[in-house]
């Protein structure tokens, strides 16, 4: 029996491995270029007392390659967003930052929850979240 030579068997081997490899490159680059185009908010709060009244100091940061219109932000459910925005939405581009403090009067001492939800250029709406505790 016959077989291949050595040198086209090397020359298969390789235009196969090469061709594996750009199809395994091209799905984690589509993969990850849609992770990156995707708003990211890192949340970050604490509060302190004054008798009963919170004061709480809030920052939202764009950490993402995309900018985030800010729609919603509630606090253990209670919507305080024209409070902490001054409006009803607000466009937080790639590597701003939104420092606000704000007063809740009876807030009670524990742990609370801040959701943000944002929605893309795209339409695509995001909620993220972050915890503080007073």
């Amino acid at each position: 029996m016959r077989a291949i030579s050595p040198l086209v068997a090397t020359a298969i081997l390789l235009a196969a491995t090469i061709a594996l490899g750009y199809l395994i490159y091209n799905y984690v680059s589509a993969s990850a270029g849609a992770v990156a185009n995707k708003p990211q908010l890192m949340i970050t709060a604490s509060a302190d007392y004054v008798g009963s009244t919170a004061y709480v100091e809030i920052d939202i940061k764009n950490v993402g390659a995309s900018a985030a219109n800010i729609t919603r932000i509630t606090i253990d459910g209670s919507d305080y967003t024209s409070t902490i925005l001054g409006a009803t939405s607000y466009v937080l581009q790639p590597g701003a930052e939104i420092h606000k403090v704000i007063s809740i009067n009876g807030l009670s001492t524990g742990k609370h929850v801040i959701i943000v939800t944002v929605s893309d250029r795209s339409g695509a709406t995001y909620q993220f979240s972050g915890t503080f505790i007073s």
